[in-house]
């Protein structure tokens, strides 16, 4: 650890944690497979279990998935590329807050506990998604363009963590999916899954229900328990 870091820091995903911009992710991916099924004969698969085999992938991996799950003829790279203009103009109008996760980034700023964003978006969606909500509080931010291989691997989460100075068990990482909460678990994360128990949630995660049930006190204490040297028998 460097000798001006931080006792310790949160490390947060955005899409559906921070931001209520998964919901409109996974709209796109379902009217893409809408569009690609109306054919006379039986689908062979449904749009609903696409969609949630979509959940918490990045672009690239969404496009593969709909790639191989749609027998396109299209290039993955036409695909992608597809996703990105129609969630772009998807994200123009809709665009807000989870609850409570603005508050939570104000509280942890006026504590000067550091927060860095861990996502699998592309950067020029963070950069259009800052347009419309205040994201300057984020010291650090990791994105679809920064780390080699993205979430389930903890690369992004081991690099956030080593960009404010701290190694990953020194973090709380905030999580509303499967896919991400594993990167975070096994980056040596504490990690806290929001969304409720209908979430699977990977071992050693903390499950919530919302942003709003987490303070500074709550997440100081999962990674000092985290830190913490296991009592002697």
């Amino acid at each position: 650890m460097h000798d001006d870091a931080p006792a310790w820091a949160v490390l947060s995903d955005m899409d559906g944690t921070l931001l209520d911009t998964e919901r409109t992710w996974l709209l796109v991916i379902e009217r893409f497979v809408i569009e690609r099924t109306r054919r006379p004969e039986p689908a062979t698969c449904e749009p609903s279990d696409i969609v949630a085999a979509a959940e918490g992938l990045d672009l690239g991996a969404a496009a593969r998935l709909l790639h191989t799950r749609l027998s396109l003829t299209e290039s993955i790279g036409d695909v992608a590329a597809e996703l990105d203009r129609r969630s772009l103009d998807a994200y123009a109008h809709d665009v807000s807050w989870r609850p409570g996760a603005e508050l939570l980034l104000r509280t942890l700023s006026a504590a000067e506990v550091p927060v860095a964003l861990v996502t699998s978006s592309p950067r020029h969606w963070v950069d259009r998604f800052a347009q419309v909500v205040d994201l300057s509080s984020l010291r650090v931010r990791v994105t679809a363009d920064d780390a080699t291989r993205l979430k389930p691997a903890p690369d992004p989460y081991l690099q956030a963590a080593a960009a404010l100075g701290l190694p990953a068990r020194r973090c709380v990482a905030l999580e509303d999916s499967f896919v991400g909460a594993t990167a975070a678990v096994d980056a040596g994360c504490a990690t806290v899954v929001v969304g409720g128990s209908a979430l699977a949630v990977p071992p050693g995660a903390h499950p919530v229900r919302s942003m709003l049930d987490l303070d500074v006190q709550m997440l100081r204490d999962l990674v000092l328990h985290a830190t913490s040297p296991p009592a002697a028998s």
